[in-house]
């Protein structure tokens, strides 16, 4: 996985986009999403804090990178906003934002093993450290569109790369594994639970979902063969058992590094919920983890 050694060795701007032809430069860097006047300090948008992830990489990240800090940090990547830094932008007026004649710059990395980085930053502060005394000019993308963007147009991402504590590297590759092809997926249900929304609408978000995950071990015999594939559940202080179900693989890593992550349909989780005998499902046990009973579950098996 190339986990180590990976404090980037070289700074540098994105090629340019110019507003008169961003829309035929499919592979350039302009944004995943469409542009909005550029955050600087004394904005309303630069109340950006992705606090989320900052927690994840100063608390894990930072002290020791393996398999578990990893996944702990993507896991948060799937809600909230980050910072793309433009400072090296041609804007005439930033209070307009991208006009015609513009030319936009996202800063990028290169990796000491070569590889291209787009550069994200969770609040502006962060992007000013980095930037040593440049007033920091940055726009404001959903979190799933950056992650996107540095695995389809960059080979990975190099967030709050200002100091060794603030800064988490991810491949292309370990970004599509953590989050599939597509990081978005889940994105609303993901939020819904960090803002504790109530029962009904994480119900109805995760009933829609077109993929939820569970998390499977196997038991193999005597001969290395597979004799049993099982689910684990989740013992609350109570005594009672929930199924766990999961917004992604990322949070079935974080919870533990030894299980396997299946996709599949949130009715298949409550189903098998129900057919067990649990007390209801559990989304996203490694975090902010709701218990919902079996009761508000029964139409959901479907």
């Amino acid at each position: 996985m190339g986990l180590f050694s990976r404090k980037p060795k070289a700074a540098a701007t994105s090629p340019s986009v110019n507003a008169d032809n961003v829309t035929a430069s499919a592979g350039s860097a302009a944004p995943a999403a469409p542009f909005v006047p550029p955050t600087t300090p004394d904005s309303p948008a630069s109340l950006v804090n992705n606090t989320l992830v900052q927690e994840a990489v100063q608390e894990g990240w930072a002290k020791e990178q393996n398999y578990v800090t990893m996944f702990r940090v993507l896991r948060q990547c799937t809600t909230g906003e980050l910072l793309l830094d433009i400072t090296a932008s041609t804007i005439a007026d930033p209070s307009k934002g991208f006009q015609q004649g513009d030319t936009l710059a996202v800063g990028q990395v290169v990796d000491v093993a070569g590889k291209r980085l787009l550069l994200a930053f969770t609040s502006n502060e962060r992007l000013a450290q980095y930037l040593a005394g440049a007033a920091p000019v940055s726009l404001g993308q959903p979190t799933t569109a950056v992650l996107k963007q540095a695995m389809t147009e960059y080979e990975g991402i190099a967030i709050d790369a200002g100091s060794p504590e603030t800064m988490f590297i991810a491949h292309s590759e370990e970004i599509a594994r953590a989050l599939t092809p597509d990081p978005t997926v889940n994105e609303p249900l993901k939020t819904a639970l960090v803002l504790q929304k109530p029962f009904p609408e994480l119900l109805s978000l995760a009933a829609a979902a077109e993929v939820i995950f569970i998390a499977t071990k196997e038991e193999r015999d005597e001969a290395g063969e597979i004799a049993r594939i099982f689910v684990p559940h989740v013992i609350d202080p109570n005594g009672e058992r929930f199924t766990p179900a999961f917004t992604s693989p990322a949070e079935v890593w974080a919870w533990d590094t030894e299980l396997n992550a299946r996709p599949t349909r949130f009715a298949n989780i409550v189903r098998a919920s129900l057919e067990d005998g649990h007390n209801g499902v559990v989304i996203n046990p490694g975090g902010v983890s709701p218990r919902i009973p079996s009761a508000d579950l029964q139409p959901f098996a479907q």
